[in-house]
């Protein structure tokens, strides 16, 4: 397991969205563990109709199918854990750099640990919790 040191989020251009969206990761994550897996396509589908969707909605879909996109289970700690696991860091790197509008980097970290036909679904989950953390 890897883990990181919370202050390396420190230095983040966003730091309080970033604790934000960690925070509630890790929220949704720690209550899904019981809960029935989602599959990716069928998040994306019922969001999309959705207008009222909310950072809440997008982080629970998050947590519930980063295992399926990323086909393998990810690592979470616990909403007050004190580091964070390298799959904590690289999705709070992918929010950040969609609430940048970095579309290039969003792109290359996603097809960095996402097969093909999955990418574009965990981008339009990712997209959409970045946007609306971003407006809160």
């Amino acid at each position: 397991m890897t883990y990181l040191p919370a202050a390396a989020l420190r230095d983040a251009p966003h730091d309080q969205q970033t604790q934000h969206v960690l925070t509630l990761i890790r929220q949704r994550a720690d209550a899904s563990r019981s809960a029935a897996r989602l599959d990716l396509f069928k998040a994306c589908a019922v969001l999309s109709l959705r207008e009222e969707a909310s950072a809440y909605d997008f982080a629970d879909a998050v947590a519930r199918t980063l295992g399926q996109a990323l086909e393998r289970p990810p690592e979470w700690h616990g909403p007050d854990a004190r580091s964070i696991t390298f799959d904590e860091t690289w999705l709070l790197r992918l929010v950040e750099r969609s609430i940048a509008c970095d579309s290039a980097s969003v792109a290359f970290l996603i097809s960095s640990r996402v097969p093909r036909g999955k990418r574009a679904s965990l981008a339009y989950l990712v997209n959409g919790l970045a946007a609306r953390v971003e407006a809160a």
